[in-house]
């Protein structure tokens, strides 16, 4: 049953954080735009408080959606440490990069635009391989456990 539940936690946890990458990638391309003119308008005229306002509840969803994501993965051992290692720095760099690019732009690096634009799509495309792998591992050691027959 530990097994099971697990399985279940996993499977809910991926659907709520696909949600919000949606979400967050509909309301990055509805509000700022797609291209690094428009997010550099975009975030050249919000106040660096606003941004800050922003950023702050952005960080503690994705700190808190990161922790379960790589608590989830510590239970896979269909990949090796090294892999992971290798994910969980990829995604900590690109959140950094996604999260600190509009500040950037805000104080007039504009050139952080296309840094933005690539580290979002970059963070949730390494964000969906790590719930691909979470949820292929919790897959493949249900079936190991549960042969058929």
């Amino acid at each position: 049953m530990h097994h099971q539940l697990l399985r279940i936690l996993a499977l809910l946890f991926i659907v709520l954080v696909l949600l919000q990458s949606i979400l967050g990638g509909a309301l990055l391309v509805l509000l700022a735009g797609w291209s690094p003119d428009d997010i550099t308008r975009y975030y050249s005229d919000k106040s660096l408080h606003g941004l800050i306002e922003t950023l702050a509840p952005h960080t503690l969803f994705i700190s808190i959606a990161l922790m379960g994501t790589l608590h989830f993965l510590g239970f896979i051992s269909t990949v090796s440490e090294k892999q992971k290692g290798r994910l969980i720095h990829l995604l900590f760099g690109l959140f950094i990069l996604d999260q600190s690019s509009p500040v950037l732009i805000n104080l007039g690096v504009n050139f952080f635009a296309g840094v933005k634009l690539l580290a979002f799509i970059g963070f949730e495309c390494a964000l969906a391989l790590s719930l691909i792998v979470i949820f292929r591992g919790f897959l493949q050691d249900s079936l190991s456990h549960h042969p058929a027959g």
